[in-house]
Order: C-alpha cells, then sequence, then structure tokens
C-alpha cells in the first residue's frame, strides 16, 4: 500500500534536499514528490507519496519528518478522504488522415493546448488511473514526449484533525530546535 504524505515546509533553499535525503536515508522508495507555494508567504507544501506497505514504518517516517527543522506540520493523507490528481502533457505527432484523437480528447478530461502543423500538445489532469488509461489510448497515435506531475493530494472536508499547524510561536523556533539538536 502506498502512502500519501502532504509536508508543509519552510520555502527555502535545500529544504526539499532535505526532506528527500532523510527519506533516503530510511530506505524508503519515493514513488512521486510534487512542491508548490501555498497561500501563506514562506511556506511550501509537498505531497510526497511512498511506496511502504508497513504500517510502523509509515509511522516512523512520519516522526522522523516531524523533527526536520524546516518541517511546520505532516498530514498522514493515507487513510483519510482526500482527492489524488496528477497532471500531465502529451505531445503527438500528427498523421493526416487520423482525427480520431479529437474525438478522444473531446470524450475525456482532456483539452488542447497547442495544435500545429505536425504536432499537437494536449493536457489533462485525474486520478492516476484515468492518466494512465489516457496515455495508454494515445500510444496508438504516435507520442512524441510525456510529462507527468506526480499525484498531488488536498485532504476532503473541514475536519480539524486533518489540518496542518503552520504556526511557530516563537520567532526564532529554528535556531532553538538546531540548538536542541
Amino acid at each position: 500500500m502506498k502512502q500519501t504524505l502532504i509536508v508543509y515546509v519552510q520555502d527555502e533553499p535545500g529544504v526539499l534536499n532535505r526532506v528527500s535525503s532523510m527519506i533516503r536515508k530510511r530506505n524508503f522508495n519515493i514513488d512521486s514528490l510534487v512542491a508548490g507555494r501555498t497561500d501563506k508567504s514562506g511556506i511550501t507544501r509537498m505531497t510526497i507519496v511512498l511506496n511502504e506497505p508497513d504500517k510502523t514504518k509509515q509511522k516512523i517516517v512520519v516522526n522522523n519528518l516531524k523533527k526536520l527543522i524546516d518541517v511546520y506540520d505532516v498530514v498522514d493523507a493515507t487513510d483519510i478522504e482526500c482527492h489524488l490528481r496528477e497532471y500531465a502533457l502529451i505531445k503527438i505527432k500528427i498523421i493526416e488522415g487520423s482525427n480520431d484523437f479529437k474525438t478522444v480528447v473531446k470524450s475525456n478530461n482532456c483539452r488542447i493546448l497547442e495544435e500545429g502543423e505536425d504536432t499537437m500538445i494536449l493536457e489533462l489532469s485525474g486520478n492516476e488511473t484515468k492518466v494512465e488509461e489516457m496515455i495508454s489510448r494515445f500510444d496508438s497515435h504516435n507520442v512524441i514526449e510525456v510529462m507527468r506531475s506526480g499525484k498531488m493530494a488536498m485532504v476532503a472536508g473541514s475536519n480539524q484533525n486533518h489540518q496542518p499547524d503552520l504556526t511557530k510561536s516563537d520567532p526564532d523556533w529554528t535556531k532553538k530546535r538546531l540548538v536542541e539538536n
């Protein structure tokens, strides 16, 4: 079973390296890692999917992430109702006389970003199964390139138990945590 973590970190150089190094040192395999800014200045949100079926090891990685200086909070969304989405771009070589892929585009969660004389770039999003299905449907249409984002997760509802703690009580919290370690 894959473990889905939502990790809130300081938006500073080297944080991604520290997070991924901690996971690597404990011999976990990262299946997907997506990072981006949040609505709060100075905070980056990561969605990390690990391929770890052991519940005990899953708890270990969460606790170790929480100990990192740059980490505000970690939400383990593995067993929580959440929305998992991926984003993909597909570049297809256009062959004269084959417009059947346009039917596939119109019938699915897909849109045309660019249509040139000999290539087309498509944008699609959805859950992992949907993205895999769409990519396989375009395999017969001379796919030139595929780029996928990895999984992004957002917890459903407004349960306070699943909301991150993004406040630090002391402006010097990082220095104090360094001294503690």
